[in-house]
């Protein structure tokens, strides 16, 4: 029996299966025995039956009656040799199957611990035990492990069909659908977990999906579009319809950079088409009210929109041939602004020869377009250099300002306010500020020249020549005033008409406690008394000499009423009435 239940090749081996029932039958005999008695009876019987029709027919001892009887003997043999045949084949093959039974159990049984990675256990049989037996007792043991793998194939079919129908819906191929044995417990927690991250996937395209399918509706609708491809109205139809594959969701990424781009080419259309519709409003002189309503109702950058400006243009347009002289005056005037505007000087305005021709036709109209289209475009790309222009302008025109406001004497005694402070603290200023400006403005002219491959000009001069011989001017101009102070201090006057017809009465220096009476610059001969209290105290100076604005106390400085006329004595250059090159350099 031990053979049986490990299928060993002992169990097809008859001989050893019959010496082993054999050995097993002696409980069996009697019936045995009481099946052979009732056969032999009932047999002896029937041919004795046989036996006494046979002599009625032939007669006792006839040889037809013999050869009856071999018959019967041949026949009956044949019979019965035949049914035990049948019922011994039929025993053997009840036998040999349920033995391929047993081996297919403990087969089954050798798989499901290999899948289950356990050990079943099955009641032990001896050589006794019946086949029959055996069989049942290996079923009942395998029942438990079968529910077991039943659940877990159960379980992996619902989650390859879920997983079947995500990855259709996302284009994917799956992953576990090959899968035919019984899982373990950890390949069904790796597809559990598979199934997580395609459920992610899925959500996470989908939500994008939405997103960007409201994407595209807000912008057919800015641009006035309806959906003619397959896979636009695809995007727009039932969402539950559209798959979210990769493709499919590049394909829509696309689809919104095709739209964007088409909005930001109508966004630009529709701007030069405004820009171009107000240019020529303000030179017909529409009325207001008219062009105030056209803006209200044509808003936007939709095709419709577009073109409706479009042919509001080609009205315009039409206006403006009809009304060709005007225009070309306009058109000069524009130019002649734009111009100014970028400090073009004499020579570059007379390249444009159009704006100098008597002629008024549509090719002088249509060339002095151009050429205001031309400057404005000019002006704009480099309004950051125009705009450190006029800021370097300011600048430099509040400097030679109170540089001329320095030389004015006056205002030593007519300091009201902290005038003189305020002065200093513009200073600092344009100390600070100048520099700075001019600093990046030639940084920006630098990279036009580099970048355009020209010169930048100001007034016909390049313009970071321009500046440079601004302040070689100034400084000239400084030197040649120092050369004139320095004659004037040693008693030598510059000729001039005015010096020519003065007196020449010299200031002469008094002590510090005598009053003195001084002539204003810039006003008649009559003298200016000061009170007796004395001001202040000047020692070897005279009244043009300026305090510095920086000095912590003023100098002592004696006034005389020797001479009307006053006459300049030593004064280096920090107390000197120009500010000098390098306070206002880099």
């Amino acid at each position: 029996m031990s053979s049986i239940m490990f299928g060993s090749p002992s169990l097809k081996d008859d001989s050893s299966i019959v010496q082993r029932r054999d050995s097993s039958m002696g409980p069996d005999m009697d019936k045995i025995q009481l099946i052979l008695d009732e056969i032999y009876e009932y047999s002896k019987k029937e041919i004795l039956k046989v036996q006494r029709n046979l002599d009625v027919i032939y007669g006792s001892y006839s040889d037809e009656k013999k050869n009856g009887i071999n018959q019967l003997h041949e026949h009956l043999k044949a019979h019965v040799t035949s049914f035990l045949d049948e019922v011994v084949l039929e025993s053997e093959k009840d036998k040999n199957n349920i033995i391929k039974d047993i081996e297919e159990l403990l087969a089954e049984k050798e798989v499901l611990e290999k899948e289950l990675q356990m050990h079943i256990s099955i009641d032990d049989h001896n050589d006794a035990t019946p086949l029959i037996d055996v069989q049942i007792n290996i079923d009942k043991s395998l029942q438990e492990c079968r529910k077991i793998k039943e659940q877990r194939m159960t379980e992996l079919h619902k989650l390859q069909e879920e997983e079947k129908q995500i990855c259709q819906l996302l284009n994917e191929k799956p992953t576990y659908s090959g899968v035919t044995e019984m899982p373990s417990a950890t390949l069904l927690e790796n597809i559990k977990s598979h199934l997580i991250d395609l459920k992610n996937t899925q959500i996470k395209r989908r939500s994008t999906f939405l997103e960007q399918k409201s994407k595209v509706e807000l912008l057919l609708a800015d641009l006035g579009e309806i959906p003619i491809l397959q896979f636009d109205k695809l995007v727009l139809g039932d969402p539950n319809q559209f798959q979210l594959s990769k493709s499919n969701l590049d394909e829509l990424q696309k689809l919104i950079k095709r739209l964007e781009n088409q909005t930001e080419n109508q966004k630009c259309m529709a701007m030069e088409l405004r820009t171009k519709l107000n240019s020529l409003w303000d030179r017909l002189q529409i009325d207001v009210s008219y062009r105030e309503h056209f803006v209200s109702t044509k808003k936007g950058f939709g095709k419709t929109v577009i073109q409706d400006l479009k042919v509001e243009v080609e009205r315009c347009e039409t206006l403006k041939k009809e009304n060709i002289k005007q225009f070309i005056e306009k058109l000069r005037s524009e130019l002649n602004d734009l111009w100014d505007r970028c400090h073009f000087g004499d020579r570059q305005r007379k390249q444009c020869q159009v704006y100098y021709s008597t002629e008024y036709n549509e090719d002088v109209m249509d060339i002095l377009d151009i050429e205001v289209d031309n400057a404005k475009k000019f002006y704009t790309d480099n309004i950051s250099i125009y705009h450190l222009i006029e800021e370097r302008e300011h600048l430099w025109n509040k400097m030679i300002m109170m540089q001329e406001q320095a030389n004015d004497p006056a205002r030593l005694w007519q300091n009201r306010g902290g005038q003189l402070l305020k002065e200093e603290k513009e200073r600092k200023v344009i100390q600070k500020e100048l520099p700075r400006v001019e600093r990046e403005l030639k940084n920006q002219l630098q990279s036009y020249e580099l970048r355009e491959n020209k010169i930048f000009y100001y007034r016909d001069e390049r313009l970071i020549d321009f500046m440079e011989r601004q302040w070689d001017e100034l400084k000239s101009n400084k030197k040649n005033l120092q050369q004139t102070k320095s004659k004037i201090q040693t008693g030598i006057k510059p000729q001039t008409p005015l010096t020519a017809t003065r007196s020449k009465r010299k200031i002469v220096a008094t002590s510090s406690n005598q009053a003195s009476k001084v002539r204003k610059i810039g006003m008649d001969h009559k003298a200016v008394v000061t009170p007796r209290r004395q001001l202040f105290n000047f020692h070897n100076t005279n009244v043009a000499t300026l305090v510095p604005l920086n000095s912590t106390k003023l100098q002592e400085v004696n006034l005389t009423t020797t001479r009307p006329h006053p006459t300049f004595h030593g004064s280096n250059d920090e107390n000197g009435s120009v500010e000098s090159y390098a306070t206002f350099q880099v």
